[in-house]
């Protein structure tokens, strides 16, 4: 067994044992019957409504859980001093931080495929007895939707694992990583709002526009990555774009993952 591999396996067996794992599919349970619950606010859209309130639920209950992952399978290892006797092996210390990275994708994309479903069963029971009621896409659109959120939360684990190879507090890169995922995915609602809204004051676009331009090009716009609108309304995204939105997505998720192989292995751990 090479060195990704078990490296890759050790994480998935930490996530699948982890308690914290549970109470947190337990809110994903909960915001669906949320969503459930909200499709009854609407007089002609109710699946609509549910779809979207569900989508939401997703991507909070993904980035939660893959948070979680990477503090049990990179920061308790650290505070724990466990690391030390896993860098004991004569493998290279980048097969460490892949591996893991790896097998928090491999529980991440699992996450996200059975709360899409579970979504999809709850959307299917929630007209509320509205016959005329707007249906969602079909599966296509579905699925382009759960990819977006799926690689949103990629580059947010990225993100994370960096903070935790740097980190010596086991809570920061959880924190830290919350706080840069909530802000990366308003930059560019906010950037569109000062640029192009008839009520951005002059004062609002002097004072913040020039600085959000320039912190645009360290932090990703990943909100050009919830593509809810394709199995909402099937209004699919302008082909440039979409593509841009993958490319800008992929390169910080190596930019982040290379810097925390090379950092990882120059850190000292007493």
């Amino acid at each position: 067994m090479n060195g990704l591999t078990l490296h890759f396996l050790v994480a998935l067996k930490s996530g699948l044992r982890s308690h914290g794992m549970r109470l947190i599919l337990i809110l994903g349970v909960f915001l669906m019957f949320v969503a459930f619950l909200a499709a009854a606010f609407s007089l002609r859209q109710p699946l609509i409504i549910a779809m979207d309130v569900g989508l939401s639920g997703i991507r909070i209950t993904a980035l939660l859980l893959a948070l979680f992952w990477v503090q049990e399978v990179f920061s308790k290892d650290v505070e724990n001093k466990t690391v030390l006797f896993m860098l004991a092996y004569p493998l290279p210390r980048w097969h460490y931080v892949l591996g893991r990275y790896a097998g928090i994708l491999a529980l991440s994309a699992l996450a996200v495929l059975v709360q899409g479903l579970l979504l999809k069963g709850v959307v299917m029971l929630s007209a509320w007895g509205y016959a005329d009621s707007s249906a969602p896409q079909g599966w296509l659109p579905y699925a382009l939707t759960l990819g977006g959120i799926f690689l949103d939360i990629a580059v947010v684990t990225a993100f994370a694992v960096l903070l935790a190879v740097i980190a010596e507090t086991p809570f920061l890169p959880v924190v830290v990583a919350f706080a840069f995922a909530i802000a990366a995915r308003g930059l560019g609602s906010v950037l569109d709002y000062l640029r192009y809204s008839p009520r951005a004051s002059s004062e609002e676009v002097t004072g913040y526009l020039p600085w959000l331009e320039m912190l645009q090009w360290a932090m990703p716009s990943l909100d050009r990555l919830d593509w809810r609108n394709t199995v909402l309304y099937g209004v699919w995204p302008v082909p440039a774009e979409f593509g841009w939105s993958i490319l800008m997505a992929g390169f910080y998720l190596l930019l982040c993952l290379g810097l925390a192989m090379v950092l990882f292995e120059r850190r000292q751990f007493q």
